[in-house]
């Protein structure tokens, strides 16, 4: 174990599974969210993934049953290895140093996800309670993504996946966590560009949410490079399942869609009718998302792209004559 590693032991306090789970229990979310919640922090954090269901029930005598049964194992083991080592202690040393700091680096970067999923409920909590319960296989594939991602960003991305799917379990498919495992940081900044400068129509759900590049040329001739997306960089965001296959996919737009309230990344628009708007659609050039991309588009945290942004809004506004 390095420096590193042990400095961030001594930061980390001794808390009992029935300490974390009091310190949530005074979060005021509505009792089937706040049951997901305290399932997600049984898997990533106690990995007693029981004790959030015992303790709805009847919360410190089950506990103490889950924690003595823990510690029986945990001292087994402890048994196990001592004898296996007994003739060589070079190696147990050179074992629990390596195992001591996997595991503790694990541990923290899953606490770190958790920590911050249970920050954006107490911040955002949900409108709505829900009736399903989060997916415990869903859970297992998400605690061993988390456990290998130390990136800070990329945490943050996965926080707010498990904010979300605790909010409404179902939300982020398999598929989505399978790309996040070998979504670079690279990709990642390149998709949040693309994601900031699609269209979103919020009446409208997730069947209009593409970006629109009629204005600017051919993607596949670099018609979106000075906006950060280049020919090469969206072959990335294919290659990566986050964008369809096809750079010249083409969508039936009306006047309307820009008359109902839209989003260009973050920022909202509302165009008006003139006497002169047109009645008639215009076949227009756009690239669309995957469902796996549409998945984490909700979950990235966009930026505006000014000059994107003003060519959009002036070409909409003489192609359709709105104001």
């Amino acid at each position: 174990m390095n420096r590193e590693e042990k400095n961030e032991l001594s930061k980390m306090k001794s808390i009992e599974a029935e300490d974390i789970l009091s310190m949530l229990d005074g979060i005021p979310l509505p009792p089937g969210i706040k049951k997901n919640l305290w399932k997600s922090l049984g898997r990533l954090v106690t990995g007693l993934v029981d004790i959030p269901v015992a303790y709805l029930e009847s919360k410190s005598e089950s506990i103490k049953r889950e924690t003595v049964a823990l510690n029986l194992f945990r001292n087994r083991v402890a048994e196990k290895a001592s004898t296996e080592f007994t003739n060589d202690n070079t190696l147990m040393n050179r074992a629990v140093n390596y195992y001591g700091s996997k595991l503790l680096k694990e541990q923290i970067n899953r606490e770190s996800v958790i920590n911050k999923a249970a920050e954006d409920l107490k911040l955002n909590p949900p409108k709505e309670d829900t009736d399903k319960d989060i997916d415990e296989d869903w859970l297992e594939m998400f605690s061993r993504i988390s456990e290998r991602k130390s990136n800070e960003d990329v945490q943050l991305i996965l926080s707010k996946i498990l904010s979300g799917e605790i909010r409404k379990p179902g939300s982020f498919g398999p598929k989505s966590l399978q790309i996040l495992t070998s979504l670079d940081h690279e990709t990642a900044l390149i998709f949040r560009k693309f994601c900031s400068i699609s269209y979103s129509c919020p009446q409208l759900g997730d069947s209009l949410t593409q970006v629109i590049c009629e204005p600017f040329g051919s993607p596949g001739d670099n018609g979106l490079q000075k906006f950060g997306l280049s020919y090469s960089e969206l072959t990335q965001l294919q290659d990566s399942g986050l964008i369809q296959n096809s750079l010249t996919s083409w969508h039936t737009m009306q006047a309307l869609l820009f008359q109902l309230p839209f989003k260009i990344g973050t920022d909202h628009y509302q165009l008006s009718s003139t006497s002169e708007t047109l009645s008639e659609a215009r076949k227009t050039k756009i690239i669309n998302f995957t469902k796996v991309g549409l998945e984490l588009r909700k979950v990235l945290e966009m930026k505006t792209d000014i000059t994107y942004n003003e060519e959009l809004i002036s070409w909409i506004k003489t192609t359709y004559k709105l104001q």
